[in-house]
């Protein structure tokens, strides 16, 4: 043994790893090469894929194929009900749209009607119900025939919807009658609008055929009261339409 070189003593107990270390060896914490560290742990884990939930390296080769199974069977029950939401909303449309007009048809227009007068207490201080008569269209299904007549009512119903607030409903009565379902509707408001309206159509006449029609109207409305019945209501605006155009003879 060499007197003059520092030799280092170990502590009592001290273990084997220990000095291995302060030897300058390797720690033990240290993987070996090929074994997976810290790292790689990290990566595996977000590598995995989460199937509802549970992680997937998690499951066994029995519950994976049972899941994919699940899942072949699920994507046509997917596709299937969409399919089903798409043509039952078809089937409403059908049901409450007008064939030919851009509005609903009279059963709708009705349920909209009774639906304000069960709640005339939230939706505002009054509303009321218009009736459009577009006689011009009565006239010309005799003297050019039924297309002539529905291009027109098409016009008249667009040129309302145009000029009524969104939140009013145009609809349609049958026939060449138009409803209109107006939220603010007292009767000052009713007088306004029927005049608006009234300058609207004389403003924009019907075009057939290289020639050009005027767009005669008749107006009746009532402003609706709790209690009513959707067919009280029109009645009482029909009664208001019949008198105006008796008192103008002819015209609303």
């Amino acid at each position: 043994m060499d007197v003059n070189k520092a030799e280092t003593i170990p502590t009592v107990g001290e273990p084997p790893s220990r000095r291995q270390e302060r030897q300058g060896g390797k720690h033990p914490r240290e993987q070996p090469d090929g074994d997976p560290g810290p790292e790689d742990n990290a990566q595996r884990a977000a590598a995995a894929v989460d199937i509802a939930g549970l992680p997937a390296e998690g499951l066994g080769p029995e519950a994976e194929r049972i899941i994919n199974a699940l899942a072949a069977q699920i994507e046509p029950m997917r596709l299937e009900a969409e399919q089903a939401k798409a043509q039952a909303e078809r089937y409403h449309e059908l049901a409450t749209r007008h064939p030919i007009l851009p509005v609903p048809n009279r059963r709708e227009f009705e349920r909209e009607v009774q639906h304000v007068i069960d709640h005339l207490d939230t939706l505002g201080p009054s509303a009321a119900l218009l009736i459009v008569h577009v006689a011009a269209a009565d006239r010309l299904r005799t003297s050019l025939g039924r297309q002539a007549a529905d291009a027109l009512m098409v016009q008249a119903a667009g040129t309302i919807t145009e000029a009524v607030h969104p939140t009013d409903t145009v609809g349609s009565l049958c026939g060449f009658d138009l409803g209109v379902v107006l939220l603010n509707g007292d009767a000052e408001a009713v007088a306004l609008k029927t005049e608006s309206l009234r300058q609207r159509f004389h403003a924009r006449p019907f075009a057939w055929h290289g020639r050009s029609y005027p767009v005669e109207v008749a107006f009746g409305a009532a402003v609706l009261q709790a209690g009513w019945s959707a067919k009280q209501a029109i009645a009482a605006a029909d009664r208001h339409l019949m008198d105006r155009v008796g008192m103008d003879g002819g015209g609303g």
